[in-house]
């Protein structure tokens, strides 16, 4: 091996959200070239503990956890003390990398200055510019201000940058070196290859979380208005009461939220994946996450021009010119004669293409034990 590369942040594993998909895969790309990592994620269990413990997930890696700060006095801690972090570089003697996770700068700079002078680069993960959070006013002020932090001063704080998008290469790539790495996939792996949902009728899928980038609302409302019984709109990821709308037309059912493992299974099994979002600088900035997964499953695509969806031209992927109730739905009513027949996944976000890639960017860092 190369060398143990230390992956922290505030992701869930073994899969509870995105972020944890993407941690997970991109540890699968740098075993592929040679390099051990270790993973540093979160609990957030009823009960607080200091320190870390390690997990016993089959995710095929080292993992330890910390528990996620659930006060404010904890969370504002957890910025600055790194010591969990520093802890696990000593549990592995030939670590030659950390790399964070949307942390906030302020801890970034922190395990900048504890490991000064010990050979160990310390790279930054980006996949956001979002100064929205949860919590407390103080927690929501604090995570604006660090977004606009990251935007305009994160080249200067680390060794070297992985962005998810054009959009973030271009702005730090000019300062420090980077890694464009999309949301990736394991094609090998036993998701993609199962058995997909049975349904009688033609079924628009959308799956995510609540959210005010995705354009729900207008999702529904062109769905609204195609032809009685022609379809149906099943929503992936959201309750029924998260949704504010007092009358869900016909044809439309929420599931709520799935297991990553179910829902790549009702993508396999729709008709079409659909996702709306507003061509802005945030969003630009970003890469949804399950559009690869979509894009993966082989399954037509209805969705918007944002972020660097461009780049992955298919007959299948129907590039919207703008999120209107009357360019969704008619190309709602244009993918309704899709074939399920002779679909196969696509391999364009599978994490083996990205290997030289990395190769190159890690020599380029002097990336070495």
């Amino acid at each position: 091996m190369n060398g143990t590369i230390i992956y922290a942040g505030n992701y869930e594993l073994p899969d509870k959200n995105a972020a944890a998909h993407r941690v997970i895969n991109n540890g699968k790309l740098f075993g592929c070239i040679g390099y051990n990592t270790v993973y540093l994620g979160v609990c957030r269990s009823d009960d607080y503990f200091n320190g870390t413990v390690r997990r016993d997930y089959d995710v095929g890696f080292d993992v330890y956890e910390q528990a996620y700060p659930n006060t404010v006095s904890r969370w504002a801690k957890s910025i600055f003390d790194v010591k969990n972090i520093t802890d696990l570089v000593r549990s592995y003697p030939d670590t030659v990398a950390v790399i964070l996770y949307n942390t906030q700068l302020a801890t970034l700079i922190a395990v900048k200055k504890s490991l000064n002078g010990a050979g160990i680069r310390v790279l930054y993960d980006c996949t956001e510019w979002s100064g929205l959070t949860d919590g407390n006013i103080i927690k929501r002020a604090s995570k604006s201000f660090d977004s606009r932090l990251i935007e305009k001063h994160l080249p200067s704080a680390c060794d070297g940058i992985i962005a998810v998008s054009k959009t973030m290469v271009e702005r730090y790539g000019r300062k420090t070196e980077t890694l464009l790495l999309p949301p990736l996939v394991d094609t090998d792996a036993a998701i993609w290859h199962q058995t997909p949902v049975a349904n009688d009728r033609f079924t628009f899928l959308y799956a995510g979380a609540p959210s005010d980038k995705d354009r729900l609302d207008i999702l529904i409302s062109a769905f609204a208005g195609l032809p009685a019984d022609s379809a149906e709109l099943r929503i992936v990821g959201v309750e029924r009461s998260d949704y504010p709308a007092e009358d869900i037309p016909k044809g439309i059912s929420f599931a709520g939220r799935l297991p990553h493992y179910d829902t790549v299974k009702e993508i396999l099994g729709c008709g079409a994946f659909v996702f709306l979002r507003e061509k802005t600088r945030r969003n630009n900035a970003g890469f949804p996450t399950k559009f690869a997964e979509a894009y993966t499953c082989g399954v037509p695509v209805i969705t918007t021009d944002v972020s660097d969806i461009s780049d992955y031209p298919d007959d299948n992927i129907v590039v919207l010119p703008d999120v209107s109730e009357e360019s969704v739905r008619d190309a709602m009513r244009g993918v309704l004669s899709c074939s399920a027949e002779n679909r196969c996944l696509r391999y364009s976000f599978d994490y083996k293409r990205k290997a030289e890639e990395c190769r190159r960017f890690f020599d380029r860092i002097q990336l070495s034990v």
